[in-house]
């Protein structure tokens, strides 16, 4: 009985793998030949449907005909279950851990206190090969070693970006499911120990009050702000001080900045690499000593500035964050980089005035990845650009073009 079991389990799962490649064949050879897919279905249904239709139920290893087995088979159920694409976008972009790493170590690495002008400009810092037995500063060795990069990383990583990924997930994700808090941390020992300390995304979310703010946000948008007075009465309260970021939101800051600049600096793997440098040979010294700045044209810059970091920003900006009170650091980051690349991804400090969105109104936005870039301003706006279908179809149409060849239609 085992191996009448197995067989049968064989071939059903041959039928189906059978139905799905020649659906998919068929759909593919509508599209190409401009023939409807019901119509190009109808005139090569696959052998397993027609026999199955036909009435003859002995034919070995035949699926009987559900109207629930032909979704499963022929429709994706993923993008039914998760419509807004956190199980897949969302996840990937914002726990990618370079987009974090590399500017917080770049903004720590190319300071001079010495020559703060210069410095601030274009990033100009002083080096002696000679002294320091390296052509330029190795990039996680030296730059990862200043304990401002690690407290840049800290306040990000486990912060500012675990503030966006927890109300994002309470609006878009799947209910009962956490698909992007279940990888914070890009890696299992961090993400392990961030929980023991309670700075999960969902703990750092709701210490801050974010949360429960975006969503609050949203529902009023939706339905009214008298709607959201209505539906929070008798609960509890979010005073105005005890929401946003703030000092002491991350347990255990000051070890953990010390930990992640540590381990980055001491990695033998990492050790070598070098700073992306452009080297003044003119201001070339008698002791080797060199004027040094970094290269805005490398990936470290024109991926993880633009395509990275400005995307939390954005994010957050139509999540209804404030930006300058939560996501100071990110921000911090980004125009300091921006500022030595000759960009504006996000406004100056200097250009903020009341009811400007540093995000939208910044001039240079349309060279980022961030959702404004895209025109995306809003959560429900966000949600239609994440339906987008990546194979270009329109679902509304095809659903039209259903109903307009319906019996119910041709009774009209």
């Amino acid at each position: 009985s085992t191996a009448v079991a197995a067989a049968n389990a064989y071939g059903g799962a041959k039928s189906a793998m059978i139905i799905a490649a020649q659906t998919h064949k068929q759909i593919k050879n509508a599209k190409e030949g401009g023939v409807s897919a019901s119509a190009a279905a109808a005139a090569t249904a696959p052998p397993i449907i027609m026999a199955a239709n036909s009435g003859h139920s002995s034919t070995k290893n035949l699926l009987p005909p559900k109207p629930a087995l032909d979704t499963l088979l022929t429709q994706s159920l993923a993008d039914r279950a998760d419509p807004f694409s956190s199980l897949a976008f969302l996840t990937c972009t914002l726990n990618s851990t370079n987009q974090i790493l590399h500017p917080c170590i770049l903004v720590a690495l190319f300071r001079d206190e010495a020559n703060p002008e210069r410095n601030e400009q274009d990033g100009t810092i002083s080096w002696n090969p000679t002294k320091e037995l390296t052509p330029l500063p190795r990039f996680y060795a030296d730059g990862a070693a200043k304990i401002e990069a690690g407290k840049l990383i800290t306040a990000i990583a486990g912060g500012e970006m675990y503030f966006v990924i927890d109300a994002l997930e309470r609006l878009l994700s799947p209910r009962g499911y956490d698909p992007i808090a279940a990888l914070h941390g890009g890696e299992p020992v961090g993400r392990k120990i961030m929980n023991i300390l309670g700075n999960s995304p969902h703990d750092l979310g709701s210490r801050s009050g974010l949360t429960n703010l975006a969503l609050k946000t949203e529902f009023a948008k939706l339905y009214g702000s008298e709607s959201v007075k209505e539906a929070t009465a008798g609960s509890a309260s979010d005073e105005e001080d005890t929401i946003g970021n703030r000092a002491g939101l991350i347990n255990r800051e000051k070890l953990l900045a010390w930990c992640m600049s540590t381990g980055l600096s001491r990695n033998s793997r990492l050790n070598a690499v070098l700073s992306p440098c452009i080297v003044d040979e003119s201001s070339r010294q008698e002791d080797g000593t060199i004027q040094i700045k970094p290269n805005t044209q490398t990936r470290f810059f024109t991926d993880d500035t633009q395509h990275g970091l400005c995307i939390v920003l954005g994010l957050a900006e139509l999540l209804g964050f404030d930006l300058e009170r939560d996501m100071p650091q990110a921000l911090y980051v980004v125009r300091r980089l921006q500022k030595w690349m000759k960009k504006e991804f996000v406004l100056p400090q200097e250009k903020v005035t009341a009811g400007s969105k540093i995000v939208s109104d910044a001039k240079d936005v349309s060279e980022t990845s961030a959702p404004q870039a895209f025109g995306v301003k809003s959560v429900q706006e966000l949600k239609r650009f994440l339906q987008l279908d990546i194979f270009s179809e329109t679902h509304e149409l095809n659903a039209e073009g259903v109903l307009k060849n319906s019996g119910l239609m041709a009774r009209l």
